[in-house]
């Protein structure tokens, strides 16, 4: 009985907090705007970019330092105080494994799918109208049978497959928050030629399309925790932990921030990557649930928030590439109604592809926010949260 109701105090924070970071930034439009709502705000899909602010140097070079953190961060781990770890503990050898069949079925996917965007076809208009959806979802086959192959026959698909439908689903709700909150920052990324399909048919796109981001992060995760080297890499770093009330603190602050983002669109253009991910983190942590940040609190293992932010790194940028071989440039030219821009106010130059150099750095704790949102969705609905296998988060 004692249990039940702690679950329920529990399930009723979360759907708080969510109602909360849904509700919080629509009141503060309201009042910005004198007791109303602008009627194009919610306009889905946008298709042009809005005005925004132009470069600004010392905040290039604010983000430019941190992104450089990073990078250093994951290339040299030592330097922040982490230990390397025996040698014993990346020598393990394992067996490997056949390709598995949904390996072979995802390459068809996969590779028939990206001949046909990637050649600017306008024919067959049915796949190229839906391209996310056999291109995220090949690329998953072929990784999960890449891991399946390198891990003695263990991966997602083979050994929890309703997990991997369960996280496709949970991507849904996961992206479209990030969605939402763009309305926001004035449409921080943008669809031109979202109009070659009927807006109707966006939908779809926009819910099927994005049952592929999630399921693609943990499966690239989960080929990344096949590479000994990678597995204990980040497994001897510092502990830290937040006290109750400094947690407490931070998650109404950052709920609080999101109130004005609407009154600061270009200032408040980042936050959007970052608060979904501050409130959840915290929020479970204080709820007593695990989220990737705790083993770093417990014992000073980063692995798996360093592996799972590192895959989504990977997968952003592979994204971005996709995206951007579907169209012919100067000017722009696609059959792909899904190609999607940015507009980002400071920093938008030197693209990597569409995206803003600095930008494709928001994938990091995107790739977080991946798995604590997973975690979310998965209590809420009280379905197995683990990738693999109850005692373990981070391997087979």
């Amino acid at each position: 009985m004692e249990d039940t109701k702690k679950i329920r105090k529990q399930l009723t924070a979360i759907i708080g907090v969510i109602i909360a970071i849904l509700i919080i930034p629509l009141v503060g439009e309201f009042i910005h705007n004198h007791g109303s709502i602008p009627k194009d705000l919610f306009e889905f899909p946008p298709t042009s970019p809005q005005e925004k602010a132009g470069f600004s140097l010392p905040v290039f070079i604010v983000f430019a330092a941190s992104s450089l953190f990073g990078i250093v961060l994951y290339i040299y781990p030592w330097i922040f105080g982490f230990k390397r770890p025996p040698k014993e503990e990346i020598s393990e050898k394992v067996k490997k494994e056949k390709l598995p069949l949904w390996f072979w079925i995802g390459m068809l996917l996969f590779v028939t799918t990206a001949l046909i965007m990637w050649g600017k076809f306008s024919q067959p208009k049915i796949i190229i109208n839906f391209s996310v959806i056999p291109l995220f979802w090949g690329f998953s086959f072929i990784i999960d049978g890449l891991v399946y192959r390198r891990n003695s026959g263990n991966s997602i698909i083979s050994n929890m497959p309703r997990t991997i439908i369960g996280i496709g689903i949970a991507s849904i709700s996961g992206w479209l928050i990030f969605e939402y909150l763009n309305f926001f920052v004035n449409d921080n990324w943008y669809y031109p030629m979202a109009d070659l399909v009927t807006t109707s048919e966006f939908y779809v796109y926009a819910l099927v399309g994005s049952t592929g981001l999630m399921p693609m992060a943990f499966e690239m995760y989960s080929l990344l925790n096949t590479f000994k080297g990678l597995q204990h890499r980040y497994s001897f770093g510092r502990k830290i932990t937040l006290p109750r009330k400094l947690q407490y603190a931070i998650l109404l602050f950052t709920l609080g921030i999101t109130f004005i983002i609407g009154y600061f669109p270009n200032q408040m253009f980042f936050i959007i990557w970052l608060a979904p991910l501050i409130i959840f983190s915290i929020l479970l942590d204080i709820l007593g649930l695990w989220t990737p940040f705790k083993p770093i609190a417990q014992k000073g293992d980063w692995t798996p928030l360093a592996l799972i932010c590192l895959a989504e790194f990977i997968m952003g940028f592979l994204c971005e590439f996709w995206n951007y071989l579907s169209a012919f440039h100067n000017p722009l030219l696609t059959h792909n109604p899904d190609y999607w821009v940015y507009s980002i106010p400071y920093v938008n130059i030197l693209h990597v592809f569409e995206m803003p150099m600095l930008g494709l750095f928001g994938y990091i704790p995107f790739g977080a926010y991946i798995w604590v949102w997973w975690i979310v969705v998965a209590f809420t609905l009280n379905i197995p949260p683990y990738i693999v296998k109850k005692d373990s988060y981070t391997g087979f």
